[in-house]
């Protein structure tokens, strides 16, 4: 029982910033103040680091690793807030003003975040309308764009459907074509000559011959359908699954919208509630006191407090130093 009681002192003391071995020499009216003030860090923790988990959870979409750790930052915080006013000699007016301002800040932020889980339901069945608004707002605007990419496609495939038609008009009136082919080829010339003196002359000369001939082949134009086909093939995918967009619009931008969760939307949706409830306008109050009172706790318990022999000691500590520094 004992070591438990010496690790939670050590723990209360990491918590509180005060010192374990100066402590440890100290009264128990010391040792209960720094478990009081450990006390109350843990229920302003604790609440905090739920209110910390659900807003990256719900809002941030952080998912359970980040929530947890946007739970610790959020613990993190608030410990070295109220260190402010636990390890502060004397709370002067200026740090106790502006720990109830904090204060007052937190505790709205928290309620907000807070009552936002409570009427979570709530604040569900106010979005269906609200979110039925949004998509009566989108849909012209995304039916215009679909329909102008539509007709787009419709304007190509006419197109390439003119194209193919009068591609095969010229194919159906032409199926072959003739092609002259030019040859040239020498043959030789033998010539024979006899001069005067009547000896003969034999010599033998190329001449260049030219033939024609006439080959009949298909139109060229034939290969060009092909490419035509499979462009109007893609053009006709594309208006398809245009098409098939278009009448599932409305249930698309439904889903759309439903999965965005808005931390402002559903903040405006709250107060909508709240002024509308004065039930829900009572809950939200009460969990706005509890959350003040609770981040005001140790200010309170801390200012209506007279010194302890821990403060005695640490005084006398910072006195004996100030005469130290005298001597030098």
């Amino acid at each position: 029982m004992r070591k438990f009681q010496n690790w939670w002192m050590k723990f209360s003391c990491f918590l509180t910033g005060y010192n374990f071995y100066i402590l440890s020499n100290c009264s128990e009216v010391s040792t209960r103040k720094v478990k009081k003030y450990t006390a109350a860090l843990l229920i302003v923790s604790t609440v905090w680091a739920f209110v910390g988990y659900c807003f990256c959870d719900r809002y941030m979409k952080l998912g359970p690793t980040g929530s947890i750790f946007g739970a610790i930052i959020s613990v993190l915080i608030i410990i070295q807030i109220e260190r402010q006013i636990l390890l502060a000699d004397r709370t002067n007016s200026w740090l106790k003003a502006t720990r109830i301002g904090l204060a007052i800040l937190m505790a709205i932020i928290g309620s907000l975040i807070i009552d936002q889980i409570i009427f979570k339901d709530d604040i569900d069945k106010a979005k269906i309308k609200s979110n039925q608004e949004q998509v009566e707002a989108l849909l012209p605007a995304r039916t215009k764009q679909i329909t102008e990419q539509i007709t787009q496609l419709n304007a190509s495939i006419a197109i390439k459907e003119l194209e193919r038609k009068e591609l095969l008009d010229d194919i159906s009136r032409n199926p072959n074509q003739q092609i002259v082919e030019t040859s040239s080829s020498q043959v030789p010339v033998t010539k024979i000559t006899t001069d005067s003196s009547k000896t003969t002359t034999t010599s033998t000369a190329l001449k260049t011959t030219i033939s024609r001939s006439i080959k009949v082949v298909p139109n060229p134009k034939i290969n060009q359908l092909q490419p035509i086909d499979d462009q109007l093939k893609v053009l006709a995918d594309q208006k398809m699954i245009k098409e098939t967009m278009q009448l599932g619009l409305k249930t698309l931008l439904e889903k759309e919208v439903d999965s965005k969760v808005g931390f402002l939307d559903e903040l405006q949706i709250m107060f909508n509630i709240l002024s509308e409830s004065f039930i829900a306008a009572i809950v939200y109050v009460i969990w706005l006191l509890f959350l003040l009172l609770l981040e005001l706790l140790i200010l309170i318990g801390k200012s209506n407090e007279d010194d302890s022999d821990y403060d005695k000691t640490i005084q006398k500590q910072m006195a004996i130093h100030f005469r130290k520094i005298e001597l030098l």
